[in-house]
């Protein structure tokens, strides 16, 4: 249906997967493949990343008519997407929801939806002007810039440490994020999505500071709780339920993987038929 590269694991009611920035379909999904015992799973490399080819324009634009396009094709299918990918899937979901079975997004990545006083808009401003102004640096040096607008205060070593056993394909993820357009700015339809009548839910890491002291700034910064508060702001507005997967950060799926394949599992059989 398109020229994206999809990974194909089992049968049954289908599932498509979107996954976010600097990563690609199974890097981000590979552990969801034991779901394959009753659900056909579609993991897609999105425009640029993985064996997907790039393109002149590459990020949300072009991502959510992929999806959408996919979506038709199916004629109906589960719909889960982590981040940006996430982003991707409340945007295509809004656009032809009589092709969604259900809706999962992970951490997604919006902004503009909650009250200005928990969410202050120079925060996704400042982001966003770096997000525009590492499209000239490195894929390192991207990284780093986009790190020290969330309150991390040594970037560079969190950086270093993240990405020293990095692999050429991790590297070539972080480049493909490079020349994206940032998720934040997507206008998400939450009226359309507030009207669809298939299941909902967001799913939030806890991000708590105990297990994952290396957050400790993002928090100390505010960043987090601007960012808690766009999820929060999100599942009311669009009716969904939220999630929080208590041990984990960013990365539920990796993180916590038996709870969250149980949630998949049981939101799947629990939604009505096509």
């Amino acid at each position: 249906m398109t020229d994206l590269h999809a990974e194909l694991y089992g049968g049954g009611d289908p599932v498509l997967l979107v996954h976010g920035s600097g990563s690609w379909g199974v890097d981000t999904f590979g552990s969801q493949r034991d779901l394959a015992d009753e659900f056909r799973l579609i993991v897609i490399d999105r425009r640029g990343y993985g064996r997907s080819p790039a393109t002149e324009s590459m990020g949300w634009q072009i991502d959510k008519d992929d999806v959408a396009a996919l979506l038709a094709g199916l004629g109906s299918a589960h719909l889960v997407g982590h981040s940006t990918g996430g982003t991707v899937a409340l945007l295509a979901a809004a656009m032809v929801p009589q092709a969604v079975r259900s809706l999962i997004v992970v951490e997604p990545t919006v902004w503009g939806i909650a009250d200005p006083a928990d969410s202050p808009p120079e925060r996704p401003a400042a982001y966003h002007e770096a997000w525009i102004r590492g499209e000239g640096l490195s894929a390192r040096d991207f990284l780093i810039a986009i790190t020290e607008v969330t309150g991390v205060r040594d970037a560079a070593a969190m950086i270093s440490a993240s990405w020293a056993e990095a692999t050429e394909a991790d590297w070539a993820a972080a480049e493909a994020m490079r020349h994206e357009s940032w998720a934040g700015c997507a206008p998400i339809d939450v009226t359309a999505l507030a009207a669809a009548s298939f299941p909902k839910i967001v799913v939030v890491g806890g991000w708590d500071q105990a297990l994952h002291p290396d957050i400790a700034d993002m928090w100390a910064s505010g960043w987090h709780q601007a960012v808690a508060a766009e999820h929060a702001a999100l599942a009311q507005r669009i009716g969904a339920r939220l999630v929080t997967m208590s041990r984990s950060v960013h990365a539920p799926m990796l993180e916590e993987t038996g709870a969250f394949n149980a949630l998949l599992r049981d939101t799947w059989h629990a939604a009505s038929p096509p």
